[in-house]
């Protein structure tokens, strides 16, 4: 026989003196709480299970955020060096072609110019021509240094200012060394003038 017992009196220490009723579990209300456990227990396991794949899940939405951000910035990096090689291409194709011009054009519009029925005129360039080079030429005896002590000299001193005769880190004083440094400059000077010319004059006896 199941007896359910009631709600005694006891103490309370909130109130001195008062009588509050204590709840008291049975048989029944346990096996309640047994079920009303398990329970719980399945949603905590279930509740983990979520928590688990939420942070998972995060986890990889960070690494796909971060690799987009890296593709996307070696796209960048593409796109700009292509455009600098498109660039850098056009100037190389212009400046063969002005080459090609300067090489050819002159010499094909003359040949053109004197023989228009020649194949050659048209559908190749000329043969080009080893000119000659201008001033000394290789292999031939120079001439050396010309000599100038025919021409009246001037003789400059030169002497270093006072405030210069010392070292610019130290301030210590320079020694001064027997013997100078000479050195020929080659100057023409030129004089403005009036040439004056007195002509004789004649006449017929």
């Amino acid at each position: 026989m199941d007896v359910t017992l009631g709600h005694p009196l006891e103490v309370s220490h909130s109130q001195e003196q008062s009588l509050a009723p204590v709840p008291t579990l049975s048989p029944a209300s346990n096996a309640d709480d047994n079920t009303f456990s398990s329970d719980s227990g399945v949603l905590w396991q279930c509740w983990c299970i979520v928590l688990a794949t939420i942070h998972g899940l995060r986890l990889q939405i960070i690494d796909l955020r971060g690799q987009a951000n890296y593709w996307q910035a070696q796209h960048q990096r593409a796109v700009g060096r292509e455009a600098n090689l498109k660039e850098e291409k056009q100037s190389l194709q212009a400046q063969i072609r002005d080459l090609q011009r300067r090489l050819y054009g002159q010499k094909s519009e003359t040949s053109s110019a004197a023989d228009p029925k020649s194949p050659t005129a048209t559908t190749s360039h000329p043969p080009t021509v080893q000119r000659r080079r201008r001033g000394q030429q290789v292999g031939t005896q120079s001439h050396g240094r010309r000599n100038h002590d025919h021409l009246p000299a001037e003789h400059e001193p030169c002497v270093l200012p006072e405030e210069q005769r010392c070292c610019p880190y130290c301030r210590e004083p320079f020694e001064e060394i027997p013997g100078t440094a000479d050195g020929t400059i080659l100057e023409v000077e030129v004089r403005p003038h009036r040439r004056v010319y007195h002509r004789q004059r004649y006449r017929r006896h």
